[in-house]
C-alpha cells in the first residue's frame, strides 16, 4: 500500500493484469512497473518484470521494453523467464540496431539452444549474425546465418507467401553479408579481367537482392523498409563505380566524351531500378506507417536519385552523337574487350577451336 494507492501488490498486478490483456498497454505498462518498484523481490516480482517488458514493447517503447527484459534474464539467469525475455529482448535490440547489445544476448540463448523452439533458435541466430555483420568481422556471421537457414529448411518454413516474421532478420543478415561482399569486388580503375569481375559484383548484388527479398516476405514493415531502402542502395552504388571508370588511355576528347556517353546510356537503367525501389520503400512506409530512419534513407536517396537521373539526361542532351552512336559504342567496347582479354590470355583473338 502507498499514500497514493490503497491497493496491495497483488491487486495492482491483477488490475495490470486486466489492462494488457484489453491491451490498455500504457496503463499495465505502469502497473507492472509499480509493483517492481514496491517489490522487486516479491512473489509477483519475476512475472512483473517480464510482463512489463510486454506491456512497454506493445505500447512501442522499445527502449524501456530492452530494459525489462535484460533485467528479467539477469535476476531470473536459469528459469524459463530469463529464456522468454532473451528471446525478446534480442527482438527488440535488433530493431533497435542494437547489434552488439543482441549480439550478447543471443550468446545466453545460444548457450541454451535445447530450451529453444526451432522460431527461436532462430531469433538467436539472427541476432548473433546481426551482431557480427555489423562489427569488424562480417564474415563470421555466415556460421549463424546458415544455422538458421538449416532450421528453416528442416521446419519447411520457407514455403510459398507470407514467411514468419522472426525470419526477416535472418533473411537480412544475409543480404547485408552478401552486400558488403560484393563491395568489396572494385571496378574501378578497370581490372584486366574486367568482363568476370563485373559479372562477380552483379552476381552478389542479385544474391543480396534475394535475401532481402525474402526478408520482405515476412510482412514486417520496420524490416521490410531496411530491405527496400538497402535494394535500392546496390543499385545506386553500382552505378557509382561503374560510372568512375576512365576511358582508354591515349584517346581523343572526342573519344573519351563518346565512351562516357556509351556509359551512361547503357548503366542508366540502375538508377532507374534505384528509384523503382526507393519509391516502393516509401509507399510501403506510407500504407503501414513505419517512420524509421530508414524511410527517412530512403526518402533522401528517392530525392538524389532523381537528381541524378536528370544528370545524366542532361548530360546525355549535351553531347554531340545520337543514340545509335551511343550504341554503335557500345557495340564495339562489347567487341574490343574480349579480344584483349584473349590476347592476354595467349589465345587466339578469331574464332573458336
Amino acid at each position: 500500500m502507498t499514500p497514493t494507492d490503497a491497493a496491495s501488490v497483488e491487486e495492482i498486478f491483477q488490475r495490470a493484469q486486466a489492462d494488457l490483456y484489453a491491451q490498455r498497454n500504457a496503463a499495465a505498462a505502469k502497473g507492472f512497473d509499480r509493483i517492481v518498484e514496491l517489490d522487486p523481490d516479491g512473489l509477483r516480482a519475476k512475472e512483473s518484470w517480464l510482463l512489463a517488458g510486454v506491456a512497454h514493447d506493445r505500447a512501442g517503447e522499445l527502449e524501456d521494453a530492452a530494459s525489462r527484459y535484460l533485467e528479467t534474464a539477469r535476476r531470473y539467469p536459469n528459469e524459463q523467464a530469463s529464456r522468454d525475455a532473451l528471446v525478446a529482448a534480442v527482438r527488440v535490440l535488433t530493431h533497435l540496431e542494437r547489434w552488439e547489445d543482441a549480439g550478447k544476448a543471443a550468446d545466453v540463448l545460444l548457450g541454451r539452444l535445447s530450451e529453444l523452439t526451432p522460431i527461436e533458435r532462430i531469433v538467436a541466430y539472427a541476432g548473433k549474425a546481426l551482431a557480427l555483420v555489423f562489427s569488424d568481422k562480417p564474415d563470421a556471421a555466415l556460421y549463424f546465418i546458415e544455422k538458421g537457414r538449416d532450421i528453416i529448411d528442416e521446419q519447411r518454413l520457407d514455403a510459398a507467401g507470407t514467411l514468419p516474421r522472426d525470419l526477416a532478420e535472418l533473411y537480412f543478415a544475409l543480404g547485408e553479408l552478401r552486400r558488403i561482399r560484393g563491395e568489396r569486388v572494385h571496378l574501378a580503375p578497370p581490372p584486366s579481367n574486367f568482363a568476370e569481375v563485373l559479372e562477380q559484383r552483379c552476381q552478389l548484388l542479385l544474391d543480396a537482392q534475394s535475401a532481402y527479398s525474402d526478408a520482405m516476405r515476412a510482412y514486417d514493415a520496420h524490416w521490410s523498409a531496411m530491405a527496400g531502402y538497402r535494394v535500392g542502395q546496390l543499385y545506386q552504388s553500382l552505378h557509382d563505380e561503374l560510372m568512375k571508370i576512365p576511358p582508354p588511355t591515349s584517346t581523343t576528347q572526342a573519344k573519351a566524351d563518346l565512351f562516357a556517353g556509351a556509359m551512361r546510356l547503357r548503366y542508366s537503367v540502375l538508377l532507374q531500378k534505384g528509384l523503382t525501389m526507393m519509391e516502393h520503400t516509401l509507399e510501403l512506409a506510407e500504407r503501414t506507417g513505419e517512420h524509421s530512419a530508414w524511410v527517412e534513407r530512403a526518402a533522401q536517396a528517392k530525392d538524389a536519385l532523381d537528381k541524378d537521373i536528370q544528370a545524366e539526361q542532361t548530360a546525355l542532351d549535351r553531347l554531340p552523337y545520337s543514340r545509335s552512336d551511343l550504341e554503335k559504342a557500345l557495340e564495339d567496347l562489347a567487341h574490343k574487350k574480349p579480344k584483349k582479354a584473349d590476347q592476354r590470355a595467349g589465345k587466339p583473338s578469331g574464332g573458336t577451336h
